[in-house]
């Protein structure tokens, strides 16, 4: 079979398709079982097509399946139930994942780029936004809402806590229900990596508007930090967890994930919050 050099290439049907290098092509072993793979939408990394994850990650998943022997089954659940699977062993994989200490009881974790959550709001004449997320603490007039499973660090965790003790945040499933409650007015900000708000809301009607209106916000409290996928130290063996482990190094290496996140997003979004490794 011809192998394809690495290369993002758009199709006549405008989906990319990521082309992973030749070394993992040439990978033949194949996994001892099928691989779980729930996936929740977050923006163009992963969205649900004809009622199927597709995006970044699942096409990245699917070639890496495709090319190192390993099946996968792809599902979608809302985010805070990914999570609960992966905790309890009945996912093989969390992505896209940021590392956190958390995590890390569950899972060996593979780093496939840099990023970080922002506050995101909308822009609002002769109002200066909060700098900080302390500074929202000391503004009772904001109310805030959050996608319930989201984890961005123990700043991110104990912020949102401390909201939960006030009474001003409200927990959705997902980054279109929180767009739609910023657009009704209901609350101001809310906080999350600039792709994922930024590609959920591209794709739903009802908020796509927003999009000239958006700001996106980086506070002190939050840092760049890793974004990529767990391997479950619960429900996978070492073999495959090591086999997959290595096709997905590979990937990371060969920038495909960034060349495909460039397709997808304008740069003043990647730049609010996401990098290359």
């Amino acid at each position: 079979m011809r192998v394809l050099r690495p290369c993002l290439k758009a199709l006549l049907t405008g989906v990319v398709v990521l082309c992973l290098p030749p070394s993992l092509v040439a990978q033949a072993s194949a996994c001892t079982r099928m691989i779980q793979v729930p996936m929740a939408p977050t923006g163009y990394s992963v969205f649900v097509r004809q009622g199927k994850p597709d995006g970044v990650y699942p096409e990245m998943l699917r070639q890496i399946a495709n090319t190192s022997g390993c099946k996968m089954a792809f599902t979608v659940v809302p985010r805070a139930r990914l999570e609960m699977l992966f905790e309890t062993g009945q996912a093989d994989v969390l992505i896209p994942a940021i590392r956190t200490s958390r995590r890390d009881r569950h899972g060996i974790f593979v780093p496939l780029l840099y990023t970080r959550a922002t506050l995101i709001g909308l822009r609002q004449q002769g109002v200066s936004p909060p700098a900080s997320l302390d500074a929202v603490l000391k503004t009772p007039a904001l109310q805030i809402s959050l996608v319930r499973g989201f984890d961005y660090g123990d700043a991110y965790v104990s912020w949102m806590q401390s909201l939960q003790q006030q009474n001003r945040v409200q927990l959705e499933s997902d980054p279109v229900s929180v767009a739609r409650l910023m657009k009704a007015g209901t609350v101001q900000y809310t906080m999350m990596a600039p792709y994922i708000f930024a590609g959920s809301i591209a794709q739903d009607t009802r908020v796509a508007d927003l999009a000239p209106f958006i700001q996106y916000l980086p506070v002190p409290e939050v840092d760049w930090t890793d974004s990529g996928i767990y391997l479950s130290l619960h429900s996978l063996n070492e073999s495959d967890r090591n086999h997959l482990k290595k096709a997905l190094e590979e990937a990371a290496r060969s920038g495909v994930v960034w060349k495909s996140f460039q397709q997808y997003y304008s740069p003043d979004v990647l730049s609010a919050g996401s990098k290359p490794r």
